[in-house]
């Protein structure tokens, strides 16, 4: 599996996330672009891994890796991005169950995620428009293993 599938999968099964975005195939998190199918007008998650990097353990090989990765949250209005990021983030409890701070199980793939920082963004829609896409760049550092 890739960072971008197990983040996917990760994000899931937090309930406040998909409230927002939507549940299984037809959830508004997708890597790299928003599918053609996609309503972009609706809340979405765009999964962009910026850089990978081997963890070296002491016998100087590991399946484990870093990852520094860019969840792009974004909407309609600043409010509604802003609510997707929060809800990465916490999953609607504080302290949360969401991605900052995240420590995975055995089972799972992620090992464990940290947030660095968020930024914020906007773009008109088309040039000229007064509607606009409001964006929340959370940077991400995620430890995942690497499939064998």
């Amino acid at each position: 599996m890739s960072v971008e599938v197990d983040l996917r999968t990760l994000l899931l099964t937090l309930s406040t996330v998909t409230a927002l975005v939507g549940t299984g195939d037809d959830a508004r998190i997708r890597p790299d672009k928003l599918d053609q199918d996609d309503d972009d007008s609706q809340p979405a998650i765009i999964v962009e891994v910026d850089d990978e990097r081997p963890q070296n353990d002491l016998t100087g090989t590991s399946l484990r890796r870093y990852a520094d990765v860019t969840l792009r949250c974004q909407a309609r209005t600043k409010a509604q991005a802003r609510a997707v990021a929060v809800a990465v983030k916490l999953n609607g409890t504080d302290p949360g169950t969401g991605l900052a701070g995240y420590g995975g199980t055995v089972s799972s793939t992620v090992y464990s995620i940290y947030l660095e920082d968020d930024q914020t963004s906007m773009s008109p829609v088309e040039e000229g428009s007064d509607e606009a896409y409001y964006y929340v760049f959370s940077n991400y550092v995620v430890t995942w293993a690497e499939a064998a």
